[in-house]
C-alpha cells in the first residue's frame, strides 16, 4: 500500500511540474511576443511620423497629425527639395547638388579607408619593424582625443593649400582620422589567420603584397566590407567639418538640412522639409546597409577578438 501511494504522489506531483512547466513557458512566450512588439513600436513609430510629416503640406511639425492619413499627404516637399535654386544659374537644384556632392565623399572616403586601413593592418598584423609597438601605442593614443581639436590646424592646412572649399578633399580628413582605429580592427582580424599561410607562399617565393593580395584578401573580405560600411556612412552623418570648410555653393546635405532647422533664417527653415530629406539620405545609407549587414556584425565581433 506505501508503495503504490507513493507512486501516485510522484505521478501528481510530476503531473504538477508538467503543467506548470506549460504554463511558465506559455506566459514566457507571451512575455517575448510583447517585448518584441513594444520593441517594434519603438523603432518604427518615429519611422512612420518622419515619413507621415514628409508628405505633410505646411512648414511646422504641429501641422503633422498623430495619426498618419495619406489621403492628405502631399508632394509639396518633396517637389521644393528637387526644384529650389539659390542661384538660377545652376545647372541643378541645391538638393541634388548637394546629394552628390555627399555621395561623392563618400565614395572616396569608403575606397581610402578600405586601402589604407588594409596595408597599415596588415603591416602590424603580419611583418616586423623596429617601432611597431611605439607606433601601435601612439594610434591608441590619439584615438582618445576627438578629431574636431584639430579643426584650426586643418582649417589653416586647407586654407593654406587652396583646397578650402573643395568638398572632394574633404574625403582626407575622414580618412586620416580612421586609420588609426580601423588599423585596429583588420590587425586583430588577420591575426586570428593562422600564418603559416604566409610562410608557406613566402617559400613559394610570394612577396608580402602578394601574399595580402591572394592568399589574405579572401580571408578578410568580412572585415573590408565592415570598413566600407563604416566608411561610407561617415560623411553622410558628419555637420562640423562640412560646414566650416565649404561655402554655400559647395554644401553637402547635412549642411542643407541644418538651414531647414534654422529658425532665423527664415527663408529654409521649415521642419518638413528636413523630415522629407532625411528620408532621401536615408536611402543610399540603407541600400549598402542590406547588402553588407553580414559584414556589420561578422566583421566587427571577429575583428575584436585579438587586440
Amino acid at each position: 500500500m506505501t508503495t503504490d501511494s507513493n507512486k501516485k504522489t510522484s505521478k501528481i506531483v510530476e503531473y504538477f511540474k508538467l503543467r506548470w512547466y506549460t504554463i511558465t513557458n506559455f506566459f514566457l512566450g507571451i512575455l517575448s511576443y510583447a517585448w518584441l512588439i513594444a520593441a517594434s513600436l519603438v523603432v518604427l513609430v518615429p519611422v512612420i511620423w518622419m515619413i507621415s510629416a514628409a508628405f505633410t503640406r505646411g512648414n511646422l511639425l504641429t501641422s503633422v497629425p498623430l495619426i498618419p492619413d495619406p489621403s492628405k499627404w502631399s508632394l509639396s516637399n518633396f517637389e521644393f527639395i528637387f526644384s529650389y535654386k539659390s542661384n538660377p544659374a545652376q545647372a541643378i537644384a541645391d538638393f541634388p547638388g548637394a546629394f552628390l556632392r555627399t555621395s561623392q565623399i563618400a565614395i572616396l572616403n569608403t575606397l581610402g579607408v578600405t586601402f589604407f586601413s588594409v596595408l597599415t593592418g596588415y603591416a602590424f598584423a603580419r611583418l616586423r619593424f623596429k617601432g611597431k609597438k611605439a607606433m601601435l601605442l601612439t594610434m591608441m593614443v590619439l584615438q582618445m582625443f576627438p578629431s574636431f581639436m584639430g579643426m584650426v590646424a586643418l582649417f589653416l592646412l586647407f586654407r593654406t593649400f587652396g583646397i578650402l572649399n573643395s568638398p572632394n578633399y574633404l574625403a582626407l580628413i575622414y580618412i586620416a582620422g580612421s586609420i588609426p582605429y580601423n588599423t585596429f580592427l583588420v590587425r586583430g582580424f588577420m591575426r586570428n589567420i593562422p600564418k603559416s599561410l604566409d610562410e608557406a607562399a613566402a617559400i613559394d617565393g610570394a612577396s608580402p603584397l602578394q601574399i595580402l593580395r591572394i592568399i589574405l584578401f579572401p580571408l578578410i573580405v568580412p572585415i573590408i566590407g565592415f570598413l566600407a560600411v563604416s566608411a561610407f556612412m561617415g560623411p553622410w552623418l558628419d555637420f562640423i567639418l562640412q560646414a566650416r570648410f565649404l561655402q554655400p555653393e559647395n554644401i553637402t546635405v547635412s549642411v542643407w538640412l541644418f538651414r531647414t532647422t534654422d529658425p532665423f533664417n527664415t527663408l529654409f527653415y521649415n521642419p518638413l522639409r528636413f523630415m522629407a530629406g532625411a528620408l532621401l539620405i536615408v536611402i543610399p545609407i540603407m541600400i549598402v546597409q542590406f547588402f553588407m549587414q553580414k559584414y556589420l556584425v561578422y566583421g566587427l565581433t571577429t575583428g575584436a577578438e585579438k587586440g
